[in-house]
């Protein structure tokens, strides 16, 4: 009962979040229901790991195949899914062609599959997949399937430079527009997806060893199976967590964009720039307008009459910053003076009237402008 406990654990939690992931997505969020999918593709695949560690020998020669597909799609899938909530909003169709090797592997399975007979594909799985010491001489179509299954744990392995790479530059380029844009970026970022992509390689460099040592070398081992179970699960668990958290995407973003009034582009002559930047520290410093707590830059540009891209210049040319940073440097300011006010106002108290969304993003906030807690400077500044 244990043992089955700790090889199916990985397939158990991604049907979960498969489930409710496609439950909650409905039809109009499409980046959701994806990562609904990516979960239940990973079911499939532990589903295969798990026939595998059951010594199942017949189930998983018609499981291999499959087995060869969803590990392939993986990091694809992931990819698709940080595409689709940091640039597009939704998943295109045209995306889909990094699953190619992944169909191409599969299919040269199948096929070659089919040309071995029982007894071959019996050795094979023996040989090749188990690592037992089996005497056989295999035929062309069985040297052509070791062949593609050492080449599929290779292109495996090639996915994770690619992958990698695209989607954080994906993520670094959603997460200046939205540090551009917002003030408030704590319930609309996705930096948690580049923490993700990390934790994939490590699991995959798991993965990868784990190949090379040969799977055959836990099948008898329980304590060494409850290891990767255990990785594997609490992985795809915080996937699916995040996931299922990640209310915002690049398509919300494109509609507050859209909500711009002024669609001029260029930036306005020196002596304009010296009037906007001063009208502009008049709407921070006299109106607090950073106390807003979901302030966005083209409620400023509206206030001023003006585009938001002007705006934007501004603050990233004269204040060199990012419009995010800026408007929390002020709020830290203002949240200051109510930390050394005899008072003593709680935190969630200086957090809301600073214009903070939450005590958390406060927190945060403070400690990155400050390198100490509110509590520290309090204390500090108790006299």
């Amino acid at each position: 009962m244990l043992r089955f406990i700790v090889i199916t654990l990985p397939m158990f939690v991604t049907l979960f979040w498969a489930i409710a992931l496609v439950t909650d997505a409905g039809r109009r969020d499409k980046p959701r229901l994806f990562l609904g999918i990516f979960m239940f593709v990973a079911s499939i695949l532990y589903a295969c790991h798990a026939a595998y560690f059951s010594l199942s020998y017949n189930l998983y020669a018609f499981l291999d195949p499959v087995y060869t597909l969803t590990s392939l799609s993986v990091f694809p899938l992931f990819y698709l899914y940080i595409r689709g909530i940091a640039k597009e909003g939704t998943i295109k169709l045209s995306g889909f062609w990094v699953l190619i090797p992944a169909f191409l592997f599969f299919a040269a399975t199948v096929v070659t599959f089919a040309f071995m007979s029982p007894e071959e594909l019996s050795a094979y799985l023996h040989k090749v997949i188990y690592k037992e010491p089996v005497p056989f001489s295999f035929t062309t179509a069985g040297k052509i399937q070791i062949a593609i299954f050492k080449l599929s744990r290779v292109v495996f392995v090639a996915q994770l430079i690619p992958s990698v790479y695209y989607s954080s530059k994906l993520i670094r380029e959603y997460e200046q527009q939205i540090n551009e844009f917002y003030a408030s970026t704590e319930e609309r970022t996705i930096r948690w997806t580049k923490d993700i992509m990390i934790a994939m390689v490590g699991v995959s460099v798991f993965a990868v060893v784990a190949n090379i040592i040969g799977k055959a070398f836990f099948v008898n081992e329980l304590p060494l199976i409850v290891i990767p179970s255990l990785l594997f699960s609490v992985f795809h668990f915080t996937i699916g967590f995040l996931g299922f958290k990640q209310k915002y995407t690049v398509a919300t973003y494109k509609i507050d964009i859209l909500k711009d009034t002024h669609p001029g582009t260029r930036l306005p002559a020196d002596n304009m720039k010296q009037k906007l930047k001063s009208d502009l520290v008049t709407l921070l410093e006299e109106e607090q307008i950073f106390r807003n707590t979901d302030l966005r830059i083209t409620d400023i540009s509206k206030r001023l009459n003006t585009n938001r891209s002007y705006i934007s210049g501004i603050v990233n040319n004269e204040f060199h910053s990012t419009f995010s940073d800026l408007i929390n440097h002020y709020r830290i300011a203002y949240a200051k003076d109510l930390l050394k006010d005899k008072k003593m106002y709680i935190l969630e108290y200086v957090s809301e009237e600073s214009g903070f969304a939450s005590i958390n993003s406060f927190l945060r906030a403070f400690k990155k402008e400050t390198g100490i807690t509110p509590g520290q400077y309090r204390k500090q500044n108790m006299n």
